[in-house]
Order: structure tokens, then C-alpha cells, then sequence
């Protein structure tokens, strides 16, 4: 559970700013979404920042935000910058980030707006200049680098597989969904061989981490990206349908926005390639949401009904 307001004093807070040199915190505003508390911290003097309290039920570490924030720092990105982050609670009684405020509201607050669509258009874009970034190997973010960096793309979707089956497996899957579908993927894994090569992929790339408000002229335009605790090392094109699949079940009919600000694919047959991707998506999704609660024992949620509806299918 994400720490509570009260739980954030100010005083104390004050102690722990002055300690980073980071001025005198005079005011609290609470934060909508993500599964972490955050709070814009007015100060005295200088631009607002944000506290962002780590939930404890994540045991893992959050350094890896950090880290991946700093190699987009000369990309021209508006992203979050993070200026301290302690988790040995020895200023504050929890785990936090102090990092720079970035205006707008959550893109997810415009889905209603006539002209969204050149929102979606844009991060399209964004996500392009983020696959942009190359990188030595295949892999998840740690505080200072790739965790059991991996060359080959091919040995990376088969590692992944091998994990994320298997826990498919463990919170229920039946079996024969389960088999049909590591058939597909075997039968199908050339698929992987064309690849661009290790990206940085945000891997969360929604309507709720990133932020966006109308310019001067009334149009929308985005304004920050939000939140790299499942950032990683990985193909371009495995990112991308992320980024669709994910944006898709948020703001349905997103998709084609997306992939006009997106441009060109790097994939031969990027279709088929997404289609792909998708399903090894939606498994992890599904058997993440059946380990932290959110679908219920027994619940045929939707994307379980979508899985099968992919087994069903005859694309690949």
C-alpha cells in the first residue's frame, strides 16, 4: 500500500530538503495517479518539485527510475529529472524521489477533446526519439546499468518466453490455452531475427505517464513523460506494440495516431511483428494483474477472452 498523506510531514520533509540543498518546502498538493503517492512540493523560493514515495509492496529497488532518466537527459525529451532519491530512510520514514515538476494533466484527462488525436500523433513521435537511443544488450534497467545483459535478440524473446509462460502457467492458465499458445510463438519466432537492435523502451508508454496541455494557440501538446520503472533495454518494434496494446485498452482507436507520429517500422513485416508482440504482452499483462489481485481466481477478465481470441486466429 502507497503511503498515506499524513504520512508525509513537512516539517520533516524540510529537514530532509535542507540536507539536499533544495530550499525551504512551504506546501503539499497530492498527485493524481500511478501506483506510487506523489506530491507537487511548493518552495519557498524556485520552481516546484515533486516527492515520489515508493510503495513498499514493490520490493525491489526503484533506482533504476534514476537511471534510466539520466540516459535520456540530452535527448531533448521533456522527462522527469530526478534530483535525489534515497531508499535507506534515514531523512524520511519511506522510500522517495525528489524530481523536477512538469506542468500539464495526465493525457488520459483529454480522451474526450475533439483534436486528442494529435496528442496520440505526437507520442507516436516521442516514442520514436526514445528508440532512438541504442544500447550494448538486451535487458532490464538496474540502478546502474543492463541486469544480465543479453546479445542476442533471439535469446532474449526465448528467455522472456520461458519466464513469462511459466508464470502464465502458475496463476491459472489452463493448460491447453497455455500450449496453443507457446505454439504460436515457437512456430513463429523467426520473427524476432529482424530486430533494431537494443532501444531504450519505456515498456509503459500510456495515456497516464504522460502529461500534456493546450499551448497558447489552443492546441494540445505533450508535455512530460512520466514514470521509468519498467524501462529496459529492448527492441524497437517489441516497445512499439507495447505502447499500442497498452494505449489501445485506455483510449480505443488510438492506435492509428500512434503509428502515423511513430513513422516507418523497422521490421519487414511490422503487422505480423506487432501481432506478435501483443500476445507476449497481454500473457505478462494478464498474469501480472492475477499475481497482484487486480483479476480475481476464476475471473474471465477481458484479456483472458482476448488470448484466446489470438489462439483462435489465423494471422500468423
Amino acid at each position: 500500500m502507497a503511503e498515506s498523506a499524513q504520512a508525509v510531514d513537512l516539517n520533516n520533509l524540510a529537514l530532509a530538503f535542507g540536507d539536499l540543498g533544495l530550499g525551504d518546502p512551504v506546501g503539499l498538493t497530492r498527485l493524481d495517479g500511478g501506483s506510487s503517492s506523489s506530491y507537487r512540493v511548493a518552495r519557498r523560493t524556485g520552481d516546484d518539485l515533486v516527492l515520489k514515495i515508493y510503495n513498499d509492496l514493490r520490493h525491489s529497488s526503484s533506482g533504476k527510475e534514476p537511471y534510466a532518466a539520466g540516459l535520456l537527459a540530452n535527448l531533448g525529451v521533456p522527462i522527469t529529472r530526478y534530483l535525489a532519491f534515497d531508499e535507506s530512510r534515514t531523512r524520511l520514514p519511506f522510500r522517495y524521489a525528489i524530481t523536477n515538476y512538469l506542468p500539464g494533466a495526465r493525457v488520459a484527462v483529454f480522451s474526450e477533446a475533439a483534436d486528442v488525436a494529435d496528442l496520440y500523433r505526437e507520442m507516436g513521435g516521442l516514442l520514436r526519439q526514445l528508440h532512438e537511443l541504442s544500447l550494448p544488450a538486451f535487458g532490464a534497467f538496474s540502478t546502474d546499468g543492463i541486469v544480465d545483459p543479453i546479445a542476442s535478440h533471439n535469446d532474449y524473446i526465448v528467455q522472456l518466453w520461458i519466464t513469462v509462460l511459466d508464470r502464465f502457467r502458475h496463476f491459472g492458465a489452463t493448460p491447453d490455452l497455455a500450449d496453443r499458445l507457446d505454439r504460436i510463438v515457437n512456430e513463429n519466432i523467426d520473427l524476432v531475427a529482424h530486430t533494431s537492435g537494443p532501444v531504450f523502451a519505456h515498456d509503459d508508454f500510456q495515456p497516464h505517464n504522460i502529461l500534456a496541455e493546450r499551448n497558447p494557440a489552443g492546441r494540445l501538446r505533450v508535455t512530460g513523460l512520466l514514470d521509468f520503472g519498467n524501462a529496459r533495454a529492448a527492441d524497437a518494434t517489441f516497445d512499439l506494440a507495447k505502447a499500442v496494446f497498452c494505449c489501445e485498452h485506455e483510449a480505443p482507436g488510438s492506435k492509428a495516431a500512434i503509428l502515423q507520429g511513430y513513422g516507418p517500422i523497422s521490421h519487414p513485416d511490422p503487422e505480423r511483428a506487432l501481432w506478435f508482440y501483443t500476445l507476449i504482452h497481454r500473457v505478462v499483462m494478464w498474469y501480472w494483474l492475477r499475481k497482484v489481485g487486480v483479476i480475481r481466481d476464476g475471473e474471465m477478465h477481458q484479456l483472458m477472452v482476448d488470448l484466446q481470441a489470438m489462439a483462435q486466429e489465423k494471422q500468423l
